[in-house]
């Protein structure tokens, strides 16, 4: 990949609410600036045992179905790397092991944070747990000679979580020390494991310490025993893992092993850009270690004016500055939060107003998103929602499209016809590239059950909050454009309807005007529906489109009759499929199938013709039928009037069906392509 413009590299990472993910964050966002490479943000979170009660079980499930399958779109991002933060994304993926997700991805260069994969495109980057847990049980034990000490572990599968178990488990055998199952419970890294903490302390009464696995479970030792009366630092001893921001100013301040996702972060992006600029070294599955340190202060009994000070750099002056530009900071964050939220209601408000345009619905997105300031925002929308039922295995979808982007102060909505398709070939940082630096934030677009697209928005970390409740409320319009364009169109049905039963009434009664194998209109019912369409016209740009199975008669001889039945009605399916509600499609004879639509986009024969091979090729690949669905296409220009001879129109295109089918293949076995 050397002399490439610019890289593009992919982060999938959870629980961006919390501290470490944030720290990671910074710093890909610093290397990514220093060394000029694109970076694209595929942001997940979840729901707590907290939430519960809110949601209901249902809920939740649907809630965390929709921020896991966000992270599955990088695999259409056409991206150069990736940085995987599984710790993270392990709280969620609990159906899939490392190995298995790494290996959707073994295309590109992969760095793991926080766990050791088996694959030759990948490298790990963690901190060093063994010695992180040796630092503190020796301290536990050797300073303060406690002998009862539990242990809070992280998830089951994740790598950091079992390595500091199985050091808590290696050092209570040093030290000769009793340990058996009730003396460690099992968390998810989350502040929300109160109940563990409880089910823990009433199996150990005489715990005298708590070893947690991460900064935010300890927290919730901390909210635990002060419900128990027990005081952190005297009655029990509390330490952590990570030192988040929080750690030095809880009461008492906690004791935790100090490890640099900052630096962890900046360093998963050197190696991915050294990678992809240098020689393969055929040393790609490496292991690095990142040295920690541990944060003596008081919730494991010290007392800091005679031990934090000749044990760790920051005194507790520093910590108290710290702690109150912890505090300003979260204040500023409030307020600005607070001041953007009349954004939401005003936001809604115009959405709700264009429900009746969607063109209109994109176009006010863009204007908000120019309004707050993005540097550039990608709406990406799927053909159809895909709706949530809790049963089927998720799979990424391949069928989303670029529909509204705000570049260069520009804003572009584009129509249903003329939204570019996202592939595996052109993924989404093609469509978003140019030659200024980005860092997209991606933000999955859902409401309840079901999915519509990704908001790609190049913003600054700290805006991340909001701008996620922005994309909260995007999707809940969205949800609401679906039911008025479903409401619109049974309208215009309905309307329709009524007009062929009143003024029809007789036909209907001797003939049917549809096609029984396919359900579309037959040459009677066509014919009626062009005329009706003719004598109304004013002389707008019409196209009629005479479309041919290619090699019907080889798949009747060869695969059966049954074959070249579902051949004609996977033809009726690709060609409504590319069509709007109000085009005309009718199926005129054995293999033969007729448009009549409207339409003054500049270069349409083409584009037609375009769409109509794309979904050809979509549909052939998803098959699983030994032959191939192709369709020969013949296109003639009109202007609609009452005069028009819609037969001489026909004709003109059959004319040029007749050239086209010059061109197509000699066999449609795929075994013969």
């Amino acid at each position: 990949m050397k002399n490439k413009e610019k890289y593009t590299l992919g982060v999938l990472i959870g629980g961006v609410h919390t501290y470490f993910p944030k720290e990671h964050i910074k710093g890909i966002s610093e290397a990514a600036k220093e060394m000029d490479v694109n970076v694209c943000f595929f942001l997940g979170t979840q729901t707590k045992d907290f939430f519960e009660d809110v949601l209901g079980g249902e809920q939740k499930a649907s809630y965390d179905y929709q921020f896991r399958t966000i992270h599955d779109y990088s695999l259409i991002g056409g991206l150069d790397g990736l940085i995987v933060n599984y710790g993270t994304l392990g709280l969620q993926l609990k159906e899939e092991n490392p190995n298995e997700f790494a290996h959707k991805y073994n295309g590109i260069p992969v760095v793991f944070l926080t766990e050791i994969v088996n694959a030759s495109n990948c490298r790990a980057m963690i901190c060093d747990n063994r010695d992180g847990i040796q630092r503190v049980m020796e301290h536990l034990i050797e300073v303060h000679h406690v002998t009862r000490i539990l242990f809070m572990a992280g998830p089951e599968h994740n790598t950091d979580a079992g390595e500091r178990k199985a050091a808590y488990l290696e050092m209570m055998e040093k030290y000769h020390l009793p340990v058996n199952a009730s003396m460690m419970g099992q968390g998810d890294y989350s502040e929300f494991v109160d109940k563990q903490v409880e089910r823990l302390l009433n199996a150990n009464p005489d715990a005298q310490a708590i070893v947690f696995a991460n900064d935010e479970m300890a927290f919730s030792g901390y909210r635990v025993c002060e419900k128990r009366g027990l005081k952190v630092g005297r009655d029990i001893l509390i330490t952590g893992f990570d030192d988040c921001e929080r750690a030095s100013g809880m009461e008492p301040p906690l004791t935790t092993v100090v490890q640099d996702g900052e630096l962890m972060g900046y360093m998963a992006v050197k190696d991915l850009v050294t990678r992809l600029e240098g020689p393969d070294t055929g040393n790609d599955n490496l292991l690095c270690r990142v040295p920690v340190t541990l944060a003596v202060r008081e919730s494991c009994g010290c007392v800091s004016d005679d031990y934090e000070e000749k044990e760790t750099p920051v005194n507790l002056g520093l910590q108290v500055h710290k702690l109150n530009k912890t505090i300003a900071r979260m204040k500023l964050e409030l307020i600005g939060f607070q001041r953007k939220s009349w954004f939401i209601p005003v936001l809604a408000r115009n959405l709700n107003d264009c429900m009746e345009n969607e063109m209109d619905f994109l176009t006010i997105i863009m204007e908000k998103m120019k309004e707050l300031h993005t540097r550039c925002t990608y709406l990406f929308l799927l053909d159809e929602p895909i709706v949530y039922d809790g049963k089927r295995k998720w799979t990424c979808p391949y069928n989303l499209h670029l529909a509204a982007s705000y570049t260069d102060g520009q804003i572009l909505a584009r129509p249903s016809y003329d939204r570019p398709l996202v592939m595996k070939e052109y993924g989404l940082s093609q469509m978003m590239k140019d030659k200024d630096l980005h860092q997209f934030m991606m933000f999955l677009l859902f409401s309840g059950e079901k999915q519509y697209g990704l908001l790609a928005c190049d913003i600054d970390q700290e805006d991340f909050p909001f701008f996620y409740v922005i994309s909260l409320q995007i999707g809940l319009s969205l949800h609401y454009l679906e039911i008025s364009k479903a409401e619109a169109a049974r309208r215009v049905e309905m309307s329709r309807n009524m007009e062929e039963i009143r003024e029809k009434n007789r036909v209907l009664e001797i003939i049917s005007e549809y096609d029984e194998l396919t359900g579309l209109l037959n040459l009677r019912g066509f014919m009626e529906q062009a005329r009706r369409v003719c004598q109304s016209g004013n002389g707008q740009r019409a196209y009629m489109i005479y479309g041919d199975l290619d090699h019907l008669k080889e798949i009747n001889d060869t695969w059966g009759h049954p074959a070249g039945n579902f051949a004609l009605k996977s033809v009726a399916s690709i060609l409504k499929g590319c069509l709007r509600s109000n085009d005309i499609l009718g199926r005129v004879g054995g293999d033969e199938y007729i448009i009549m639509l409207e339409c003054e986009e500049p270069d349409f024969v083409d584009k037609f013709r375009e769409r109509v091979k794309t979904a050809c090729k979509l549909f052939n690949e998803n098959s699983g039928k030994p032959f191939l669905v192709e369709i020969s296409l013949g296109i003639a220009e009109f202007r609609p009037n009452v005069s028009t001879d819609i037969q001489h129109v026909i004709s003109l295109a059959d004319q040029q069906l007749y050239e086209a089918k010059k061109n197509r293949r000699k066999s449609v076995s795929r075994e013969k392509n």
